[in-house]
C-alpha cells in the first residue's frame, strides 16, 4: 500500500470516528426595540466528562447566527445558549438539528415598576436558628431591570426587625443600610434570589412587603415548632424533596403588608456556620429553588441552569446512574463555570 493510500484511509477513518456535529441556526431578536440585533456575541456551552466544548459566533447584519455543535439533543447535563447583549447573557433554547432558535433580549431599565414577586418563600430552622428567604422575582415588562453595578441598588428588600447582617447571600448581594440590596440584572419574566440570616435575639420575624407578592410561604422545621403568625395561614405539613416541613401561606399581598411571626421556645443550635450547617442548608435552598422554578417554569438565567445541572448530577449521582468518577469529573467542571460567573460579576 503506498504512503498516499494509507493517508487517505488514515483520514477517513478520522471522519468516521470524529463527533458528528449540525448547524445550530438562530437570530437575536430584541424584544423591546423588536428588531434583530447585529454584532452580538452567541455562545453555546456542552459539558461533557472531563471536558467542556464551547462553539461561539458573531450575529450578521441580520441578527443571524450558525453554531457548529455537537450533534447531541440528549446530552447530559444539557447544553447551554447565551446571547451577550449590553454585558448581560440571555439565555436560548439550543433546539435539535434543524430548528431555529430565536434568543431574545432588552434594553435596560432603572425602573422597577414592573417588578414583583410570584412567591415568597421563607424557610425557618429553628433548630439551628436561622432563617432562609428565597424570592421568585417576576419581571413583567419589557426591559431589564438594571441600576449599575454591585455597589449599586438593584432589587431592595428590607430586613427584617433586628436583623443587621445576612450569613449567605449569592455574589453581589449587600447591605445598604437595613437594605438588603441584589444589583444582578432581572430580565423579563421570572428568576431568583435568596438570602439566610440568623434569627433575632427576640425569636420575631417582622417583615414588611416590598414588592406585590401572588404567594408567600413559611416553611418551619422541626414541624412541631410553637409557632404564631400574622397573615399567614397554617397549611399543615408538605414534603419537598426528602425534608419534610409545617407550612404556613397567604396569596396577594399588597406592598406595605406587615408579617409578623414569633418562635414560642425556639432550639438554637452553638455551630451555625460550620462547614456540615452550611453544606446541608445549601442542599435544601438548591433543591427548594429547582423545585420552585420548574413548577413556575422560569427563565433561568445562566447561574440558575448551572444548579439546576448540579443539583441533577446529585440526584443521580445517588439514585446510582453514574459512576463516581463521572460524577466527579461532571460536578467539578459545572462548580467552575459558576465559579468563572461569580468571579466576572
Amino acid at each position: 500500500m503506498t504512503r498516499l493510500h494509507t493517508l487517505f484511509l488514515i483520514g477517513m477513518l478520522a471522519l468516521l470516528i470524529s463527533t458528528p456535529t449540525f448547524a445550530l441556526t438562530g437570530r437575536v431578536i430584541n424584544q423591546t426595540l423588536n428588531r434583530p440585533e447585529p454584532d452580538i456575541e452567541v455562545s453555546y456551552i456542552l459539558h461533557e466528562t472531563g471536558d467542556v466544548t464551547v462553539v461561539r459566533d458573531t450575529t450578521d447584519s441580520k441578527g443571524q447566527f450558525i453554531l457548529d455543535v455537537p450533534s447531541d439533543p440528549g446530552a447530559e447535563p444539557p447544553p447551554m445558549l447565551f446571547a451577550r447583549y449590553n454585558g448581560i447573557d440571555y439565555p436560548g433554547n439550543p433546539a435539535p438539528a434543524g430548528d431555529t432558535v430565536d434568543i431574545p433580549v432588552f434594553e435596560t431599565t432603572e425602573s422597577d415598576t414592573a417588578i414583583s414577586l410570584s412567591s415568597h418563600h421563607i424557610l425557618l430552622d429553628a433548630q439551628a436558628g436561622t432563617a432562609t428567604y428565597i424570592f421568585i422575582v417576576h419581571n413583567h415588562g419589557d426591559h431589564t431591570y438594571l441600576t449599575g453595578g454591585d455597589h449599586g441598588h438593584g432589587l431592595e428588600i428590607p430586613l427584617p426587625d433586628g436583623v443587621t447582617d445576612f450569613i449567605r447571600a449569592p455574589q453581589g448581594v449587600h447591605l445598604h443600610g437595613t437594605l438588603l440590596v441584589d444589583p444582578r440584572p432581572i430580565i423579563p419574566g421570572n428568576s431568583q434570589t435568596f438570602f439566610t440570616f440568623s434569627i433575632p435575639p427576640s425569636n420575631r420575624i417582622a417583615q414588611r412587603i416590598t414588592y406585590p407578592t401572588a404567594g408567600m410561604d413559611l416553611l418551619v422545621q422541626p414541624t412541631d415548632t410553637p409557632v404564631s403568625t400574622t397573615v399567614l395561614r397554617d397549611l399543615g405539613d408538605v414534603t419537598l424533596g426528602t425534608n419534610v416541613f409545617r407550612r404556613f401561606g397567604a396569596e396577594q399581598l399588597a406592598p406595605g403588608t406587615q408579617i409578623d411571626i414569633a418562635l414560642s421556645s425556639p432550639e438554637t443550635a452553638s455551630n451555625l456556620q460550620t462547614p456540615i450547617w452550611i453544606a446541608a442548608t445549601s442542599m435544601v435552598v438548591v433543591a427548594i429553588l429547582v423545585i420552585y422554578m420548574r413548577t413556575l417554569k422560569t427563565v433561568p438565567n445562566r447561574r440558575t441552569i448551572l444548579l439546576e445541572q448540579i443539583a441533577d448530577l446529585d440526584e443521580r449521582y445517588e439514585s446510582g446512574e453514574l459512576s463516581e468518577d463521572d460524577y466527579k469529573n461532571r460536578r467539578n467542571a459545572l462548580k467552575a463555570e459558576v465559579i468563572d460567573l461569580s468571579d466576572s460579576n
